[in-house]
């Protein structure tokens, strides 16, 4: 067979006038195009001609060869144009050539180009229109329906989304499409318009997906129709009804307060003969405070009770049940009931710290109040505080007012008897008391109302109103920001605009930033024009920074709604407002990956003159990457290498907001090196960064690669002059005074420098990041020539990693279908500004979402039934309790025998020779390895997996192993596990049920005498209940 070696004589043929050779010679070129397109490049313009001749009928071959020849040229938009020119002999294929592939994506991107906009979506030519609908076609063929809807998403076509939906698999489909169209879809507009599409194609299913429609509902911000579905199912059967609670409870958790509001709004009131408890009237009456100061307990025994329902049932009806579980009473206290009874903090762990920290700077005992809180969170347990009476005794000041908001912290969640548990605390008329404890106690109060806050709104509000107290007014402030969160309210924004506009710095820039908080996600204009308004007048930097943070918050999840005020803010002179639009684009853009946004933000973290601002930048990175967190380390990882220890700072936590909870070892890499960084605050956002990222996790489950140990840094000669000059002889003589008096330091520091370097080779042997991270904490805390901002991020990193009693996580993420927790969200974005107040710490525990799995049945009562967890119970078990030091023995040291002494003695015993001998008796020593041998041969093989029981703590890595046992009597209305509270549908429901006990913690407690130790009745820490700060 003869090869071609020249397109030459086909190409000829294409001056000749008779129209057959020329379509003869097209018809080899087509052939031919891909081999000899350089040489045909040369009269392609013969080419062009043939197709603009109207006459010439094989004007779509020519369009075809010269598209081919442009595609060579790579001038892809001719190609485009001929291949449009081409018609039906243009054929887009999946699986096709390299040529066909190029094309088509030109063709589909210049396609979602042109339809972005209404103005050019008007001019799209009919070509390319049938090109793209061609493409539909092959995809829906070759059953390629997920690119079919992702090419119709990006298009914003939602006829073709539609008709892909109802050709493939319905279930699956819709499930792709809903985590796309809340992931993918940049437009707000258009994403709208894809949510109401799904609530008709989920309605339509032959078995409607209601949970699904109500997670669509709540991403419209729909509130009629959301109350009209639950109305809906209510009036069904049993299983609807069960149904129709599932959906209340992942409304509760999810949505803001105003949309809760507006639902119960919309919905019929409870009816007149209901015995449903409102919540306020669910706490028990407590005795008042003794003369004498003595308060209450605050860690309430549960009673012994027989198992009880946890809701009254009598005549209440499944409507009232809905309006009670909007409220959010009863999550409150499911939630509450289950980490007071899971609570396994280690108490060890802060008592140690609190021994090596004790005499040391005040703002290790706000570092230790802040982590009691997190390591207690949610259990109301105070047990560590009021063992620590005389130490807590010590803080004054603002660290008293941090110790006293530590308590809401505590007993977040125990709404029936928040009051009385702060009432030694709370202001109280004719009795004057330390400013900094009444102002500590508001806003813990507003800590345990967090996000359900209307029962003690106008409390705060009138304590606001009634106090001229900077301080006061300063925990009045945050305690109506966190009570209200959301709400909307236009009276509470009015009162706390009075106090701005006293232009006090303290109340002030609390003031500032509960206005945001009140209004988180209204895009509010009169609120933001006066708050930006009042931040360009006053000259308090204080008050300026809580407007800022403020502002942020009015603007959460409003995506491209915020980018006129993004633009504005990021344009000012003043750093401060600066700041202010980085953290307006991390709420308005949280949780979207949006690639604008990620831009955005990277452009500022290089550029920006300011710090403050490149740090805030860089930390906002892992708001928008939240439901990405994989892609984090790579994005932030030379941002991780920077010359600007802001940067790498910010860094930091970027990668514990994002990856909190994953145990991802390529975040833990990366921050690895950062926890001996040669700056102190570097060290401190890694340390709680780590903490992040490993909460719930235990050594065995923690798992991940050695770090590899850090370089030492080279000593530095603090005696040797800049210059390299020697000293004089003068200079001398006083070096040699010196050189005593540091000699015992030096000798101190040696010491202690060998125990660090034992507790450096442990870390260095151990495999697992848990193992080293707490090792690596103790170390920091227990070296008393650490920097205190580092120390600072150790003592938190240990309240962060065994948070709430070691059952809740940090979880911004939100279940299947909603893209993030706004109370988590801003909860993280407000306790990051704890780098310029301490007391903004307790903002974390906003993020803290209980674990545990809590099973209902129809009558909302807490059924016994076992659970299948098919991994070995060691992977996610609670890490092991801290023990106590073993303190050792010392041996005596064998007394030295010189030589001469020998001989004389052994002269001496020749003499005598009626001298006894004495045989040594030889210890025998048992070798490790025969004993560890030993020891494992006792253990038994562990399982592969383990039956839990309801009201049981199951980490988010759990899930997935999670399976009711076959047969099982309960199973979970929901399609996908979650966890969290699980409505569960009785397949037996006339066999008799068992509960499980539900503690009261409700029950007035004991008298405090009988917790308070003799002698620790100092004015200032009289109380054995709130320890957390001392009484006035």
């Amino acid at each position: 067979m003869v090869h071609l070696t020249s397109a030459a004589g086909v190409i000829s043929l294409l001056d000749e006038s008779d129209e057959r050779l020329k379509t003869f010679a097209l018809q080899q070129l087509n052939t031919l195009v891909d081999q000899f397109w350089a040489e045909i490049a040369d009269s392609v313009t013969k080419i062009e001609i043939l197709y603009e001749d109207e006459g010439f009928k094989q004007r779509e071959l020519a369009a075809l060869v010269a598209s081919k020849v442009y595609y060579h040229l790579g001038e892809y938009d001719e190609s485009l144009t001929f291949a449009l020119g081409a018609g039906k002999l243009f054929e887009p294929s999946l699986k096709s050539s390299e040529y066909v592939e190029t094309i088509v994506s030109k063709c589909i991107d210049k396609y979602i180009t042109l339809r972005a906009t209404p103005e050019t979506a008007a001019t799209i030519d009919a070509r390319l229109e049938d090109v793209v609908q061609r493409m539909f076609k092959v995809c829906h063929a070759d059953g390629e329906f997920k690119q079919a809807l992702g090419i119709a998403l990006e298009a914003q076509r939602l006829d073709m989304i539609e008709e892909t939906v109802l050709k493939g698999n319905q279930s699956e489909l819709l499930t792709y499409l809903m985590d796309a169209s809340l992931s993918l879809i940049s437009s707000l507009e258009f994403r709208n318009k894809v949510l109401n599409l799904l609530v008709k194609l989920y309605g339509n299913l032959a078995e409607p997906d209601y949970i699904a429609c109500a997670i669509c509902y709540f991403h419209l911000n729909d509130a009629i129709h959301a109350a009209a579905l639950l109305q809906n199912l209510l009036s069904k059967d049993d299983y609807h009804v069960i149904l129709a609670y599932q959906i209340a409870f992942d409304l509760e958790a999810n949505a803001t307060q105003e949309f809760l509001l507006n639902v119960i709004a919309t919905l019929p009131p409870p009816s007149a003969t209901s015995t449903t408890i409102p919540l306020a009237a669910l706490s028990v009456t407590s005795p008042a405070p003794a003369a004498g100061g003595d308060a209450m307990e605050t860690d309430e025994a549960p009673l012994n009770n027989p198992a009880s329902p946890l809701v009254i049932t009598g005549t209440t009806t499944p409507l009232d049940q809905i309006h009670k579980i909007l409220s959010g009473s009863l999550s409150i206290k499911l939630h509450l009931d289950f980490l007071y009874r899971t609570n396994h903090t280690d108490l060890l762990i802060l008592k140690q710290t609190r021994i090596a920290l004790e005499s040391r700077s005040a703002v290790f005992h706000s570092a230790i109040t802040v982590a009691n809180g997190f390591m207690n969170a949610g259990t109301t347990s105070d047990e560590f505080l009021r063992q620590n009476l005389e130490w807590l005794a010590k803080a004054t000041n603002w660290t008293k007012f941090t110790a006293t908001a530590g308590l809401g912290v505590i007993h977040k969640g125990h709404i029936s008897r928040g009051k009385a548990v702060l009432g030694p605390y709370l202001p109280r008329d004719g009795i004057s008391g330390s400013p900094y404890s009444e102002g500590g106690s508001l806003f813990a109060l507003g800590l345990i109302h967090a996000n359900h806050g209307h029962e003690v709104m106008e409390y705060l509000t009138n304590a606001l109103k009634n106090t001229q107290n900077e301080t006061i007014q300063h925990g009045a402030c945050l305690g109506l920001g966190v009570a209200g969160m959301a709400s909307g309210s236009e009276a509470t924004y009015e009162e706390l605009k009075n106090v701005l506009f006293t232009d006090s710095a303290v109340a002030g820039e609390a003031a500032g930033l509960a206005m945001g908080l009140i209004n988180i996600g209204t895009a509010n204009p009169k609120a933001i024009e006066e708050m930006l308004q009042y931040a360009h007048e006053t000259q308090h930097e204080k008050i300026i920074r809580g407007l800022a943070i403020g502002i942020s918050l009015i603007m959460y999840a409003k995506e491209e709604a915020a980018d006129g005020l993004i633009e504005q803010l990021c344009a000012d002179k003043d750093p401060i407002l600066r700041y202010s639009g980085i953290y307006t684009v991390a709420m308005a853009y949280s949780g979207t990956s949006n690639n604008k946004a990620i831009a955005r933000l990277l452009h500022v973290a290089v550029s920006d003159v300011n710090d403050d601002v490149r740090r805030a930048a860089v930390t906002s990175l892992g708001f928008v990457l939240l439901r990405t967190p994989s892609q984090v380390p790579r994005i932030v990882q030379l941002l991780a290498e920077s010359y600007n220890p802001h940067v790498r700072y910010g860094a930091c936590l970027a990668l514990g907001i994002a990856c909190a909870g994953t145990a991802m070892s390529e975040a833990l890499e990366l921050l690895d090196p950062l926890t001996k960084d040669s700056v102190d605050f570097v060290r401190q956002g890694a340390l709680m960064a780590m903490a992040m990222v490993l909460v719930q996790h235990n050594e065995v489950s923690g798992g991940g690669k050695v770090p590899a140990p850090a370089a030492a840094a080279p000593a530095k000669d603090a005696k040797t002059p800049a210059s390299g000059t020697p000293p004089k002889e003068g200079e001398k003589k006083d070096e040699k005074k010196e050189g005593d008096k540091d000699a015992a330091k030096e000798g101190e520091k040696k010491d202690e420098k060998k125990d660090e370097k034992k507790d450096e080779k442990k870390e260095e042997q151990s495999n697992n990041w848990v193992e080293i991270v707490r090792k690596r904490f103790e170390t920091i805390i227990k070296d008393k020539y650490e920097e205190p901002m580092a120390i600072f991020g150790a003592v938190l990193g240990q309240g962060i990693l065994d948070a709430g009693g070691r059952n809740v996580t940090i979880s911004l993420r939100g279940p299947a279908g909603i893209s993030a927790r706004m109370s988590a969200v801003v909860g993280m974005a407000v306790f990051t500004q704890f780098w310029y107040w301490y007391p903004l710490s307790h903002f974390l525990s906003l993020a803290f979402t209980p674990t545990g799995v809590i099973g209902l049945n129809k009558d909302l009562n807490i059924p016994k039934f076992e659970l299948i967890s098919n991994a070995r119970p060691s992977l996610f078990a609670y890490p092991p309790e801290t023990k106590l030091p073993e303190t050792k023995e010392i041996e005596k040291v064998a007394t030295a025998v010189l030589s001469t002494t020998a001989k004389a003695a052994a002269r001496k015993k020749h003499k005598d020779g009626d001298a006894m001998e004495v045989e040594e008796k030889k210890e025998e020593v048992v070798s490790p390895t025969t004993a560890d041998a030993e020891e494992k041969k006792r253990k038994k093989k562990e399982p592969a997996f383990e039956v839990i029981e309801n009201m049981t703590r199951v980490v988010p890595a759990q899930l997935k192993f999670i399976k009711f046992k076959e047969g099982s009597r309960y199973v979970p209305v929901k399609k996908t596990f979650t966890g969290g509270i699980v409505l569960l549908h009785d397949k037996k429901p006339d066999e008799p049920v068992e509960l499980v006990a539900v503690s009261n913690l409700d029950a007035p407690p004991a008298a405090a005498a009988a917790a308070t130790p003799a002698g620790a009745a100092a004015p200032e820490a009289a109380s054995a209940t709130s320890a957390t700060a001392p009484s006035s």
